[in-house]
């Protein structure tokens, strides 16, 4: 009998205690600085005041709850008596409190309540407990993208994009970077927090296109009327898996026809050209493939077939004339597989390096004779313009000489040797 009681008693409490005063509305808001902001809000009365309520004519008041007295807002104040410019968009008499305010700046952040009163004769009145805290912020948050992961080839991509709306008279534009081929719609919502939200949603068909893609959803903000905007982005990259569509075939001699995952499957020789017996080859396999290819093969062809030869994406040969033939890659991944085309690997005989080195040297021995040829021009011609100035330079002295000597025997000279001969023909 105790037991029944104390349920009994338990669940009368609980009833009473659901028709006390309460209020409702999200525990905390972002506000954008500089524009308006929407405040959610609900509340309930007890049963006993009801009929008192229907009468009133109700008035809401929001206060800063850390300061006493601070009314920041009063419904029934009109233009300049308003602390804060806004309004109550609910309607009381159906217990929504929903207020809009104009603008809220950094300087308001704070936790606030409300107060319901009626106006004139009615005394109902009441402060209620909950609260709501309001925090501002210079640049708007970013919008949120879903989903994120990965999308099959084929497969349709519903991209949603979805920025809070604080002030539902201007609520933010969304915008895509991607407009080719796709589907846009956008609306505006509102949470289970009774906060507005505007969402965007990008439809299109994925292929391997779209592979790597970044996508951007871009928000922006309008301030007040007349005032300048704010812009937040988001972004994604687009992981488009390729999807199996046919057998892999195995003719070697034939290039790939089908669409399997991975594609592109290249192979490449370094050094490239002809291989020498004895020299190091290494040959690379690479792919387009997502998921990423998990085992790479290398087959060589003997008898017209293909022959596994090792595994890894790098094969490094020390060529010997065995190595001599066709070689071919598979990639292979979680999706399929996927072979490259035939890559010959030729071997250059030794014969041809002794050839080579052979006419290597004959060109060299034949520059050095050039070489020593135009030398032996150039000195010989020296030396016969060096001949040819010295006959000049003698040629020059030998008339200078003969000159001066004609030159210093004046006739007084010859008349005194006539003078003197003369005594010795008197004589005989």
């Amino acid at each position: 009998m105790g037991l029944w009681l104390n349920a009994f008693t338990t669940l009368f409490l609980k009833g009473a205690l659901c028709q006390q005063w309460s209020l409702w509305t999200p525990p905390r808001i972002v506000a954008i600085e500089g524009c308006c902001l929407l405040i959610p809000c609900r509340f309930e009365i007890p049963a006993e005041y009801e009929a008192q309520f229907e009468n009133c004519e109700p008035t809401g008041t929001w206060k800063i709850n850390t300061v006493p007295g601070s009314n920041i807002f009063n419904s029934f104040l009109t233009g300049a008596q308003k602390n804060i410019k806004g309004k109550i968009v609910g309607d009381l008499l159906k217990k929504n409190c929903t207020t809009t305010f104009d603008s809220l700046n950094a300087g308001r952040d704070d936790t606030y309540s409300f107060r319901l009163e009626c106006a004139g004769t009615n005394i109902l009145k009441y402060n209620f407990l909950e609260t709501v805290q309001i925090i501002h912020t210079d640049t708007p948050p970013k919008p949120q993208l879903t989903p994120m992961g990965d999308f099959m080839e084929g497969e349709e991509v519903r991209l949603r994009c979805s920025a809070p709306a604080p002030c539902r008279t201007m609520p933010p534009s969304l915008t895509w970077n991607y407009g080719h081929g796709v589907g846009v719609e956008s609306q505006l919502q509102e949470g289970e927090d009774g906060l507005k939200m505007v969402t965007s949603i990008l439809t299109f068909t994925a292929s391997p296109r779209h592979h790597r893609m970044r996508v951007t959803c871009s928000a922006r903000y309008t301030m007040q009327p007349g005032g300048a905007s704010k812009m937040a982005q988001s972004n994604q990259t687009i992981n488009v898996l390729c999807k199996r569509e046919a057998a892999l075939t195995t003719i070697i001699h034939s290039s790939p026809s089908n669409n399997n995952a991975p594609r592109n499957i290249v192979t490449s020789a370094t050094p490239p050209g002809p291989a020498f017996e004895g020299e190091s080859k290494t040959l690379t396999c690479s792919s387009d493939a997502n998921p990423p290819v998990e085992n790479y093969s290398w087959y060589k062809n003997i008898g017209g077939q293909p022959t596994w030869k090792a595994n890894g994406q790098i094969l490094v040969l020390q060529v010997s004339k065995a190595d001599s033939g066709l070689y071919l890659c598979e990639a292979q991944n979680q999706l399929g597989s996927q072979r490259s085309k035939v890559m010959p690997l030729e071997l250059e005989s030794g014969l041809c390096l002794t050839t080579d080195l052979y006419i290597i040297s004959g060109v060299l021995l034949l520059l050095g004779l050039l070489n020593l040829t135009a030398n032996m021009y150039t000195f010989k011609s020296l030396s016969r313009r060096v001949n040819q100035m010295k006959l000049l330079l003698s040629k020059k002295q030998d008339n200078t000489y003969q000159s001066l000597r004609m030159t210093s025997i004046s006739p007084e000279y010859d008349q005194l040797q006539m003078t003197r001969a003369s005594p010795s023909v008197g004589q005989k």
